[in-house]
């Protein structure tokens, strides 16, 4: 398979704007687990998520682009101005959609919350900051591990806690990036 121009063309994660990653991701409550495959294609601030079936039978589509946001389910369209409460509505997940095409890279900044680095100066954990008025949730990601692929050091397994008003645990194993 031929690298993808893009990853090979970025000098650094903030750089890299179009990407795709393939993987399985695990929804997990206290009540609730369910584990599909993902498929993620970013252009710029635009993307497309796909969630399937280990059958390969599609659950939700999710499309960001200059007229917003679409979510596909069960055959129907929906489009909101709020898409992680739709996602929530639709399927019980809290899933931070428009934060997690930089959270996937590890695209994150000191100044957006507390990180902690390894020895290698990569992420370890991330808390994003977090007050009322912006989100109604805490989140604290983990980054199990990095991979090389091209010149960029991506993340390959994730681990994202949600506490507050949703309690989630999402595990996020990406088995490719394109």
């Amino acid at each position: 398979m031929q690298p993808n121009a893009n990853l090979v063309k970025a000098s650094n994660v903030q750089a890299l704007s179009h990407w795709q990653i393939n993987g399985k991701i695990a929804f997990i409550t206290p009540t609730n687990k369910q584990s599909l495959n993902v498929i993620w294609l970013q252009d710029d601030q635009n993307y497309k998520v796909t969630f399937n079936t280990f059958l390969g039978i599609n659950v939700l589509t999710i499309i960001r682009n200059q007229q917003g946001i679409v979510i596909e389910i069960d055959d129907q369209i929906h489009q909101s101005d709020d898409p992680q409460q739709l996602i929530f509505e639709l399927t019980g997940w809290w899933l931070p959609i428009d934060q997690l095409s930089r959270w996937l890279k590890a695209d994150i900044q000191a100044a957006e919350g507390r990180l902690v680095l390894d020895k290698n100066k990569q992420i370890r954990e991330f808390t994003p900051i977090c007050n009322s008025s912006t989100c109604q949730s805490d989140y604290t990601i983990t980054y199990n591990q990095y991979r090389n692929v091209q010149r960029l050091t991506l993340p390959h397994q994730i681990t994202i806690r949600t506490s507050g008003m949703m309690t989630q645990t999402l595990k996020l194993k990406i088995q490719q990036w394109r």
